[in-house]
């Protein structure tokens, strides 16, 4: 890890992680402008840049050199099983592994990989790659570079939030690397149950629940606007959150997260998936974490808790994918 500053654009917040000399000095989280981001992606990028460089420059963030977090509504990401080949050749077939979400031309795309494994025949050659392939549009790329030009940062680097959150549980827990694992990032407008595999990325699934259908809950219950029930929720007034409406919400998400992972425990007899880590700001609703683990028969920790400090912890609970992308593996 070197000097970077992570950043996770959400629906709601922007995250910051600013790492100097491979460690986490600054950690900020601000509210995204009305109407920035849409459904996870982000539809206003000058605003978003003045947001950055006025955060920057609020909280003397001095690194420069930026990594951002990429939303599944910008990066094609999926894992392929493919006839051994060099570098060259692998880069000329990337596009025909993805020609079914391609909407364009194939040249206007960047591609990049990873390799899990190598599939060796009986005599120790190898046949096969097992290999994690992403596609994203370089005219995205290209939006995101000057939006951090005019932050006053230069983009070095661009992850899917996935492979940040492998990167950050793997780094926490080297464990991981070795057994099959979930992660449950509650978030504002959905919540995603990334599965990992041997440690490695296998599959997303989003649930349309997050800390906005709470907030809505609670603003229909006591006839307010959804930014005062936002701050209503966050203190958990008058023990609102143990209200039957509200535990409704929760119980809906809980029963759509406990199908998702007994659905793969059911296509993965195998599997030795036993705890599912939580994250994400929504996981600050103890009575949401509550109900999950009513609902989920796997054990439930917060992902901080695989670190060993406690420093780290609103980091990580709160922006782990930012912290993650400043990892390298």
């Amino acid at each position: 890890m070197k000097d970077i500053l992570g950043i996770e654009i959400g629906n709601k917040t922007v995250k910051f992680a600013e790492f100097r000399r491979g460690t986490l000095r600054n950690f900020v989280c601000v509210n995204v402008p009305d109407n920035a981001v849409m459904n996870d992606a982000l539809v206003a990028f000058e605003a978003m840049g003045d947001l950055i460089k006025e955060t920057v420059k609020a909280n003397r963030i001095s690194v420069r050199k930026a990594a951002l977090v990429l939303p599944q509504t910008d990066v094609y990401l999926r894992r392929l099983l493919i006839p051994a080949m060099n570098e060259k050749q692998l880069m000329v077939n990337m596009p025909y592994e993805f020609k079914d979400v391609l909407n364009m031309d194939k040249d206007k795309y960047i591609y990049d990989y990873s390799v899990i494994d190598y599939v060796k025949d009986e005599e120790g050659n190898v046949k096969e790659m097992d290999i994690l392939g992403a596609v994203v549009s370089s005219e995205l790329i290209d939006k995101y570079v000057e939006m951090f030009k005019r932050a006053g940062l230069k983009l070095v680097k661009a992850v899917p939030r996935e492979l940040a959150l492998s990167a950050l549980s793997n780094f926490l827990n080297e464990h991981n690397e070795n057994k099959d694992f979930a992660i449950l990032d509650l978030g504002y407008k959905t919540s995603k149950v990334d599965i990992f595999k041997n440690g490695t990325y296998e599959i997303t699934t989003t649930i349309d629940t997050g800390g906005e259908a709470v907030e809505t809950a609670v603003a229909d219950l006591l006839g307010v606007d959804v930014h005062l029930a936002s701050q209503y929720v966050e203190m958990n007034k008058d023990d609102i959150l143990s209200n039957e409406k509200v535990v409704d919400v929760f119980s809906s998400a809980a029963t759509e997260i406990m199908r998702v992972m007994n659905y793969y425990a059911f296509e993965n007899p195998e599997s030795t998936l036993d705890t599912l880590y939580y994250c994400g700001g929504a996981s600050l609703m103890e009575r949401f974490i509550k109900e999950i683990g009513e609902y989920v028969n796997l054990e439930l920790k917060p992902l901080a808790s695989l670190s060993e400090s406690t420093d780290d912890d609103e980091a990580v609970t709160k922006g782990a994918a930012a912290v993650g992308i400043c990892i390298d593996e």
